[in-house]
């Protein structure tokens, strides 16, 4: 191969990046911006979510660990590809294809635990809550203007913030980025240091903050540790300030696996979500009854103590996810005997408990607060189903994976489809304007028990990912840019209690497909039909109150404005449209689970057989 200067240099600038992941990648001293602190707006920190930071293995030589060619690392989970040998999978399908030819537990939990564990091996912490890996986030120290096109397609694909963007500038929005298995407390510490870098960089003598989803966790650690005065706006968006019952569920070891829903209904989720209907999940629920339900519950219980004692168990940041409420109960049963990581989660439950008052006093200081949320989902509803497996799914008013009451810090919500005639609470506890009704029109939500009722913007039946939702959007666009300073501001075009949305598909696929189709070789009514299709779908990427009916038939319009000029992809849409056996195999298949269900209860017939005799010889020999 010819060696060129020019691939030397790429070579060296290559190498340069990669051993500065978790550095600034570009001299910061070049990065000031032009307005040096003299526009109106000061710069946004986006403090992102659980899946928004790239993290990558290293050696003790600093080194990249490298599997298949690629560097080992992921925004989310880092798994162990590897662990997926043909030794391991052989074993496990040895395990349950023995369990069900004997009607037993042939090890199946031992075996899942052993593999579940090496697979999450690289993101496990010691006991003292440090990484027991070499593990180093990608941190970009400047502002979206400087990112490469790659990096900043994929941050408007995390964050979809372009709207807000084109108003203050990417020069003025930074992405700040956390270790998933970190400390928060230390993280924070990160983020007092990114913040004096910003302001170095803009010239502004204050930020604002953008915490979404787990970097309300981040918000919360440096508020107690750094307070307010370096802040001027804190727009909190479904951010989980006072963790999630999901979590807390998983270190209770507490599940639903009643006969009624393990056997019949989670599958079902799980298939209506990735498939659009039920019938495979059908299907598996009467599959599971060859399986003797000693193997299922050893299949659970295996594969869920690897993933707690593995990532969560020892990982401060996991602990940051818990409700305050149920902290001390199972610090207790885990943490005794390991004094340094209590200190370390003991310290992030101060900044828990205290973040409300850090808050309140932040605003009479001046920081401008508000807070969108989700509501009126049970825990793993309508995304991520298989979440819906956790014993508090149907008692947490939620977004579907943060708690109402941890996004809003207070508003009352009833769960289970529940009224608040339900609940009983203490009303008005933070409200100072009685005149105005902070109850939701579903009687479902009451506001007035947030900390800030009067800047706590719901909508109802909204799930978690609001990125899908561009009314929310457009909410978080005019809080920062002070179009509204409260839900008093503008209620007919941004009311408190708005509805679901989910604009993605438009904004993300359908829009910009439709702007690439060359127009010149159109006829002119198909350049009329497309481009009217194109403006109801940029109508409705601005609305500001839910529709979603106009989104389907705004979506819908340009779907068929694209297949009628034969633009690529859309050529063929008719061809997914259901099979004419679809109902029928659907009734079928329900009718297989629901029998099975009723016949054999949980487990096999051969459990059902057995059951007795084990019992007789228990009896008899003692167990």
């Amino acid at each position: 191969m010819k060696i060129t200067l020019k691939r030397v240099i790429a070579f060296m600038i290559c190498a340069a990046m990669l051993a500065s992941v978790g550095a600034a990648g570009v001299n910061a001293s070049t990065l000031e911006t032009d307005c040096r602190g003299k526009c109106e707006h000061s710069p946004v920190i986006v403090l992102p979510g659980i899946n928004h930071s790239p993290t990558y293995l290293y050696d003790e030589k600093d080194e990249p660990v490298m599997y298949n060619g690629s560097h080992i690392g992921s925004t989310l989970l880092i798994l162990n590809e590897a662990a997926l040998s043909t030794g391991a999978i052989v074993k496990a399908i040895f395990s349950v294809v023995g369990s069900i030819l004997l009607q037993s537990n042939l090890g199946v939990d031992k075996v899942a635990y052993n593999l579940v564990s090496d697979i999450f091996k690289y993101q496990r912490c010691d006991e003292e809550g440090n990484h027991a890996e070499n593990l180093k986030t990608k941190r970009w120290n400047y502002s979206l203007e400087h990112m490469s096109d790659e990096d900043l397609d994929w941050t408007y694909r995390m964050v979809p913030m372009q709207a807000l963007v084109d108003e203050i500038g990417e020069d003025h929005v930074y992405f700040f980025t956390f270790n998933l298995v970190g400390d928060p407390m230390k993280s924070a510490d990160d983020l007092a240091e990114y913040i004096k870098m910003v302001k170095e960089q803009t010239g502004h003598d204050k930020v604002s903050l953008l915490p979404v989803s787990l970097g309300g966790t981040i918000l919360t650690a440096y508020l107690e540790k750094y307070g307010h005065s370096e802040l001027d706006q804190i727009v909190n968006a479904v951010a989980c300030l006072d963790g999630t019952d999901i979590v807390a569920d998983f270190y209770a070891r507490e599940w639903r696996l009643e006969d009624e829903y393990l056997y019949h209904e989670f599958f079902e989720k799980i298939m209506i979500e990735s498939e659009g209907k039920p019938t495979l999940g059908y299907l598996i629920n009467s599959l599971l009854h060859i399986v003797p339900r000693s193997a299922i519950n050893g299949l659970l219980t295996g594969a869920m103590s690897a993933i707690l004692d593995t990532l969560m168990l020892n990982c401060p940041q996991f602990w940051a996810m818990l409700p305050s409420y149920r902290y001390e109960a199972l610090a207790a049963r885990y943490l005794s005997d390991k004094p340094e990581l209590k200190e370390r989660t003991d310290s992030f439950q101060t900044a828990r408990l205290n973040l409300k008052q850090n808050i309140l006093d932040a605003v009479a200081h001046g920081v401008r607060v508000n807070s969108i949320a989700g509501a009126n989902l049970d825990l793993g509803e309508e995304m991520y189903t298989y979440f819906n497996i956790v014993a508090s799914a149907e008692k947490i008013n939620s977004d579907g994976i943060v708690n109402l009451t941890s996004t809003t810090l207070g508003a009352t919500g009833a769960a289970g489809k529940n009224t608040l005639a339900d609940v009983d609470y203490e009303k008005n506890t933070y409200c100072t304007n009685l005149d105005h009704n902070h109850v939701s029109p579903d009687n479902m939500v009451d506001t007035s028990t947030a900390i800030l009722p009067e800047n706590t913007w719901i909508f109802l039946d909204q799930h978690h990912e609001v990125g899908y939702n561009d009314v929310v959007l457009n909410l978080a666009k005019a809080i920062f840019l002070g179009e509204v300073t409260d839900v008093h501001s503008d209620p007919e075009k941004y009311p408190q209690f708005n509805g679901p949305c989910y604009t993605q598909s438009i904004r993300r696929w359908k829009l910009p497909d439709a702007k690439r189709v060359d127009q010149s070789t159109l006829s002119e009514e198909d350049k009329a039909e497309l481009n009217a299709a194109i403006a109801e779908c940029e109508a409705v990427l601005k609305m500001t109150v839910a529709d979603q009916p106009r989104v389907e038939a705004a979506e819908a319009r340009i779907i068929a404005a694209l297949h009628r000029v034969g633009a690529p992809g859309y050529e063929n849409i008719d061809a997914a449209k259901d099979s004419p056996l679809d109902p029928f195999l659907e009734k079928l298949t329900y009718a297989m689970s629901k029998g099975s269900l009723l016949l054999f209860g949980g487990g096999s017939p051969v459990d059902r057989i057995l059951s007795p005799v084990r019992k007789l010889a228990d009896m008899i020999f003692g167990k």
